[in-house]
This record gives C-alpha cells, structure tokens and sequence, in this order.
C-alpha cells in the first residue's frame, strides 16, 4: 500500500470540481479507502460534493489550502487529471502550503513531484513525503503471455473512448462479485485506481516495450489466489491518441471476458472529429485485438447514463442491448449483476 488507509485526505481540484478533469477526485471519493476530509476549489466553494458534482457525501467544498487545514488533513491528494499530465504552475504555491503546514503530497500527474528540485528541496526540509503514483516500478518485464496461465478467470474492462467509466465498472464489478463470496480482485492501470486500491501500475507511465509485460506481472501475482480479475481499462481501440495503452493492457491481461463501457449519447472521440461506430462494430474490433493471445469475448455492455433521467438511462441501456445483443446495464444506477452474471458465465469453459 502506497499511503495508510486511515489517514485523513484533503483533495486539490482547484477550478476543476464536478468537471472534465476531476475524474480522479470523484473517483477517490466514491471509491477510496481513505477518509476525504474536504475538497479544494475556489469556485465551489461553500458547497458539499453532493452539490457540485452529484457525488455522495457531505464533504465539504472549501476555497483553498488554508481552509482545508482545519480539517486536519494528513495529506494533499491532487484530484485533476489533465491531458498529458502536466503540473500547472500556478499550483506551486499551494503544493509548497501544504508541505509547510506538515501535509503528505499524493500526486497522480506525469510532472513527478520528487523530480522538481524546489518542491523536493522542500519537502525534505521539512520530512513531509512526495507520492508520485504514476511512477513504474524497475525491472519491469516484456508481455509473453503469462497471465494466459492463471487459474482466475480474468475480466478487462474496454472502452468507447477515454473517460466513459472503465475503472468504476471494474470496482464495481469487483465489489459485486465479493458481495457474492467470491474471491475478487481490482487491477489498477492508471494513477485514480492505484489512488483508490493503494496498488498498481500506471501503465501510461511505462516504456513501451513493458506496458504489456507491467499488466501481466500484476495479473500473474494476483491470478493464483483469487477466484476473478477485474483490469481497469485505459483509453481505447479507436482513440487516435490513446489506443497504444489500450492494446498493451489488452495483450497483457490476456482476458476471457471484456466489458464494453460507453457514455449514453456520446458521439465522438473526445473532443476529436472521429465518430465513434455502433456499438456493435466495436464488439469485433475488441474480440479480433485479443485473438492473437487468447480467444477472448466480450460478454457484455456498461452504459454511462450520468445526466440522463431514469426513463433516458433505461432507454439508452436497451439500445446498447438491442444492437449489440448483449447484456447491457449501468452498474452504479442500477447495479453489476447482470453483468457480472455473464462474466461469471465463462467460469469453466476452455479459452
């Protein structure tokens, strides 16, 4: 485990709360084994999370560090992921605030704290710990099919696009299955589940060649003494940008089982001008990816309905059904059962 589980978090989403880029705050809060004392942004202030961004929880929004300290935080986890990963500068000041009134730095972002001569020089100065979850472990290995060879069945989580909700459904699915006694474990690929689990490597940080070999040591070192596997996507297929990440876990994980994950009426990639296909000619693409290492199917469709009345939600869950053929639900609306009841079909079957 990266950081102590009881200790108490305060989280940085200056400006971004409830927004595009705050996936890794709302992800720590729903998800995250720590307690959130209070979240940072001037412009939600006076609000509680619930409020700003429909996540549960009477959290408080507080306008900046300072505030935040009243709290009794034990550490500053930055919440804002942006693309690429990059360390606005007009957040140093608050980082140093932090450090000097005795806070940990818990940071997700491609700009490594512990690099940065000033806020390191800091941060030692005064013992405080610099976090950088994205950073990869050494000796990483090249991907050679390894995790073909573990007794749990292995469910990865694929994608649309980025940010449609891959890690939630995997937590979800996860914690699912553990309801059921079943013995299940979450593998975190990206810096907001490593947040959430406390384990994991981010595997948009690792040298090409080892982004597949990365994902299969941590299927290997889970996959002998647990029942199911539950990979954390990243990106997508089709994602101009992004798709090199989503074929090494793919190759890496070697799955039986994927779950297509898509946000109701999202047309496009990203801010892209690439639309994105039927659902149902994405089913293919996934399965024909993964042939070369393991015949593996897709088995079902979580649909993002976030925004969209019951009526809406319902109805975009049986479109995504009726085209695809397959299961289809959203498992934070409505629960992971169904999806988890196919996944959990393939149990025993030769792959």
């Amino acid at each position: 485990m990266y950081y102590s589980q009881s200790a108490p978090l305060a989280i940085y989403a200056e400006g971004e709360f409830g927004k595009g880029h705050s996936k890794t705050a709302e992800g720590v809060i729903r998800y995250g084994r720590n307690p959130v004392v209070a979240v940072i942004d001037s412009t939600e202030a006076g609000k509680t999370v619930e409020q700003a961004a429909g996540v549960p929880g009477n959290i408080p929004i507080v306008a900046s560090v300072a505030d935040a300290l009243q709290y009794k935080p034990s550490a500053l986890l930055i919440g804002v992921a942006w693309t690429g990963g990059r360390l606005p500068e007009q957040w140093r000041a608050d980082i140093k605030l932090a450090i000097e009134n005795g806070l940990d730095i818990i940071n997700g972002l491609h700009d490594f704290l512990s690099d940065d001569p000033e806020i390191a020089g800091l941060a030692a100065a005064r013992q405080r710990r610099l976090l950088d979850v994205r950073r990869p472990p050494e000796g990483l290995p090249v991907g050679a099919g390894k995790a073909r060879d573990v007794p749990a069945l292995v469910c990865l989580t694929v994608g649309s696009d980025c940010s449609v909700g891959k890690m939630t459904v995997s937590l979800e699915l996860t914690r699912a299955a553990i309801g059921r006694g079943l013995r299940a474990r979450f593998i975190a690929t990206g810096q907001t589940g490593i947040m959430i689990d406390g384990a994991g490597i981010a595997i948009d940080r690792v040298i090409g060649d080892f982004m597949a070999g990365a994902t299969e040591r941590m299927v290997v070192e889970a996959g002998y003494d647990h029942d199911l596997i539950f990979v954390e996507g990243q990106g997508s297929l089709i994602h101009p940008g992004f798709s090199g990440v989503t074929l090494a876990i793919l190759h890496g994980s070697c799955p039986q089982a994927m779950i297509l994950c898509h946000k109701a009426n999202k047309t496009t990639i990203g801010d892209l001008p690439f639309p994105i296909p039927p659902l149902s000619e994405l089913v293919p693409i996934y399965e024909q990816a993964a042939r070369p290492v393991r015949q593996s199917r897709v088995v079902g469709v979580a649909i993002n309905t976030f925004g969209l009345d019951e009526q809406a939600a319902r109805r975009a869950i049986a479109d995504a059904g009726e085209d695809t053929g397959l299961p289809a639900a959203d498992p934070v609306r409505f629960g992971a059962g169904k999806l988890l009841d196919s996944v959990l079909a393939l149990r025993g079957k030769a792959s």
